[in-house]
């Protein structure tokens, strides 16, 4: 028998590429499978007869496919259609067609003669019945048909590689064989019905809908309590850390405020008494502040930091992107710099000199250039090489190395494209740490960049073979024509490994930037003008010709701390990798602190003495639920708005009004406003009938001339899209087209007008985020949601927003109409 514990790779019937499959989901063991619970139930017992009308509640059908097409339309992209029958069929029934956009694996999954069990929203196209990219599987008769079929039946999340088919008879098997010994659970037996193993059966093959229904209900019940217990547990370990008074006697904060041309509110004021009442005890604040979008969160703050900056210590903090850290550096160095406060910015495109860098701090490390000489700890580190990861996961990083086709020496012009080429695409495809071009191979630490984002709005990264493709064929490519010769340059790539703590990173950093005088390149106190680490550029351009120039100015972050740490470092989640780099750390300011993840948070905040925290958000969560999920942290909200704040009204159209929406655009221009247009993607998608800002931009463009139109997207470079912003800002540029990126910090009070194409795309939430960049000023601001979608869901969501700005009516809403 097995025990629940047992690693799946020591069962020999589950086969090697399957194994691999259920690694990419996360499971190791028998429990991690266990626990991989079904996202939905499908009662395969009896099927519904096929619709006649399109609805907007996904159904489950089963069917004969009775004829299969492949079209083809504008070109290159092709549609495979499936035509079913239904099993009882009559002179009523009508055939359902399933259509698969530009998937061609499907083609070769699907053939007449099949039992298909389909899955998805039924709509008229025409006279047909047809169901787009619908959830599907083969019905074979085969043994195991009665796990499959005829039953309520499991449907997971999956992977490629891993059908349900293949997933649900592994789980099943596994059921089968675990030993009868009880399964340890937290749940006291007063609070919950029946036990673990019973529960854990009924989830994946429940007899019945109350035996699934009662297994839920305990697995549910089991995982809150655990939470509940978990939460309790921060709180107390909390409670017993060593911390220290962080607040000053209130002269900086009473000199900040009056320096203000506007009057705090009731609200700001309170919870400014509540941080304070915190930062003067030793026990470490740990303290949420919700604020509605543009209740004045930022002013708080900065209370709290000059609070914590009169009593000597240093204040982070810290933000999710880039846009937003250069939106509160600017904001704080107008507001503190009159008051004598020190700033520094640490992001990966941009470091201040007035404080230490944030990711690496070599105490030891020489003048880097002419003067020669890298950092001088030595290492014997060494790696095995190994081919590319078979799965990559996301925000890590990684330590990669390509060599020269059969040991070819490059020559100085070559290392220079090489190098140059490296840097190019640093911030538009990954975040660079480390590089060294030898002169027979190269070395990159590096974290690859966010592509753009999944069907469900998931975000999706560049892959190592991408980035290494772009590097390797474009300076192939240029080193031939440099040298008048052709053929490859380069061999396959390796990793030597994906990268899994501070110590790794740091090994990794040292053994890169020090490459060149460990093997002997050059002597130790040459110039090698080849390696590049994260606090070398200091300009913009960095070409080759401007390197050498540079190098004998540039020194070691050591360097620039002789003269004085900075009070304040903001930051992005640079300011997680460093542990050393903060002097005196007495307050942590977290702000959009949805976008970290508990350990991300509890990087920065893990030293002794413990800095107070205050985590900020501007995503309203239900009253009821706040204590629930954040129930290890105090609580402070700003339930008031500024006065003088323009009133924002938001309207909803549909897509055949955009001609008078225009109209109305240009009236708002013309009377010397700026506009914000939101769309849901960056490019266009083969899958999703979604318009995207790359593709709109140029329309805008023509429809607006001659006013100034710009786009906006992640993966413009981070110096690219603080120039951007900066013109619009300062009201050189009128209209703003955008994806999301925008979300949260943005504060330009002459922008009184958000157009948002394909609404319902959206969820409410970022909606009224993404509402709150306008109503900064004093001007009316207007929201227009535009949607082609009919549905009464849509209809009901967007009617949301219509109705109501405040922001913790719009997540009760939010909650009431998930839980529908």
């Amino acid at each position: 028998m097995m025990e629940i514990s047992q690693p799946l790779a020591e069962l020999d019937w589950i086969p090697r590429p399957r194994l691999l499959a259920l690694h990419r989901l996360g499971l190791e063991t028998a429990e991690d499978l266990l626990t991989h619970y079904p996202r939905r139930h499908e009662d395969r017992h009896e099927f519904p007869a096929f619709p006649h009308e399109e609805s907007d509640v996904p159904v489950c059908l089963c069917g004969e496919v009775t004829k299969t097409s492949l079209r083809r339309f504008g070109g290159w992209k092709k549609i495979f259609e499936a035509t079913l029958q239904e099993s009882n069929a009559n002179a009523l029934s009508e055939p359902l067609v399933c259509r698969w956009f530009n998937l061609h694996y499907v083609q070769k999954m699907i053939a007449t003669g099949q039992r298909l069990v389909v899955f998805g929203k039924p709509r008229l196209r025409g006279k047909r019945v047809c169901m787009d990219h619908p959830e599907f599987e083969v019905i074979e008769n085969d043994e195991e048909i009665s796990i499959h079929f005829r039953r309520i039946t499991p449907i997971y999340p999956a992977t490629e590689g891993l059908s349900q088919r293949t997933l649900r008879g592994i789980i099943y098997r596994l059921l089968s064989e675990l030993s009868d010994a009880p399964l340890e659970t937290l749940l006291p037996s007063e609070l919950g019905r029946g036990d673990r193993r019973s529960a854990i059966r009924a989830i994946h093959f429940p007899e019945d809908w109350e035996s699934l229904s009662t297994a839920r209900e305990h697995l549910v019940l089991s995982e809150f309590f655990a939470m509940q217990m978990l939460i309790a547990s921060r709180r107390a370990e909390s409670q017993v850390r060593v911390g220290a008074a962080h607040c000053g006697r209130g002269e900086l904060l009473g000199r900040f405020l009056r320096s203000l041309s506007f009057e705090l509110t009731d609200a700001q004021r309170k919870v400014i008494a509540e941080i304070r009442r915190d930062l003067g005890t030793n026990v470490p604040m740990n303290r949420l502040l919700q604020g509605d979008v543009g209740s004045g969160k930022t002013v708080v703050a900065i209370g709290a930091i000059l609070l914590a900056i009169e009593a000597g210590c240093q204040a982070a903090f810290m933000a999710p992107t880039q846009i937003l850290a250069e939106q509160h550096y600017a904001v704080l160095r107008r507001w503190l710099e009159p008051l004598g406060v020190r700033l520094s910015i640490r992001t990966g495109a941009r470091q201040e000199e007035s404080g230490p860098l944030p990711l690496f701090d070599h105490r030891d490390a020489q003048i880097l250039g002419s003067a020669g000489g890298p950092p001088d700890k030595q290492t014997d580190v060494r790696y095995t090489k190994r081919l590319l990861p078979h799965f990559e996961r996301p925000w890590a990083k990684y330590a990669v190395t390509f060599a020269a086709r059969e040991r070819r020496v490059l020559s100085p012009a070559a290392r220079d494209i090489v190098l140059d080429c490296i840097l190019h695409w640093q911030t538009r495809r990954y975040e660079l740490y480390a590089a060294c071009v030898m002169p027979d191979h190269v070395h990159m630490l590096i974290e690859p960049g966010v592509k753009g984002n999944g069907e469900e709005g998931e975000a999706i990264f560049y892959s190592l073979s991408e980035i290494l493709h772009t590097i390797k064929s474009f300076t192939a490519h240029e080193i031939n024509r440099l040298e008048k010769s052709s053929g490859e340059i380069w061999e396959a790539e390796s990793f030597d490994r994906l990268l899994r703590s501070e110590r790794d990173l740091q090994e990794k950093f040292e053994y890169i930037t020090r490459n060149p005088w460990d093997a002997g390149v050059v002597e130790a106190r040459e110039d090698y003008r080849w390696v590049w680490w994260s606090g070398v550029q200091q300009t913009k351009n960095f070409a080759a010709s401007h390197r050498e120039e540079q190098a004998s100015g540039l020194c070691s972050p050591e360097s620039r701390l002789r003269g004085g740490a900075p009070d304040v470092i903001i930051g992005t989640h640079a300011l997680l990798y460093e542990t050393v780099s903060f002097s005196n750390l007495g307050l942590v300011v977290i702000d959009e602190q949805h976008k970290f993840g508990v350990a991300q948070r509890a990087r920065l905040t893990a030293r002794e003495p413990a800095p107070d925290v205050l985590v900020m958000t501007a995503t309203p969560i239900p009253r009821t639920l706040t204590m629930t999920v954040y129930g290890d942290l105090d609580v402070s909200v700003i339930d008031e708005m500024p006065r003088n704040r323009g009133k924002i009204i938001t309207a909803v159209r549909d897509e055949s009004k955009l001609s008078e929406v225009l109209g109305f655009l240009r009236t708002q221009l013309e009377a010397g406003r700026q506009i914000y247009v939101i769309y849901p993607l960056i490019d266009e998608s083969e899958k999703l009938d979604v318009k995207a800002a790359a593709t709109e931009y140029e329309l805008w463009r023509e429809r607006l001339h001659p006013l100034r139109c710009e786009l906006l997207h992640g993966r413009i470079p981070s110096a690219e899209k603080q120039e951007i912003m900066e013109r619009f800002r300062s009201g050189e540029t009128q209209v703003l087209i955008s994806t999301t990126v925008i979300e949260v910090g943005i504060d330009v009070a002459n922008a009184t007008v958000m157009l948002i194409e394909n609404a319902e795309r959206f969820g409410l939430a970022q909606l009224h985020q993404l509402r709150g960049r306008i109503g900064r000023g004093e001007h009316k601001s207007y929201c227009i949601l535009l949607s082609s979608d009919q549905s009464k869901e849509t209809a009901t969501k967007l009617a949301v927003l219509e109705k109501t700005v405040d922001g913790f009516k719009v997540a009760e809403a939010d909650w009431d109409l998930r839980a529908t």
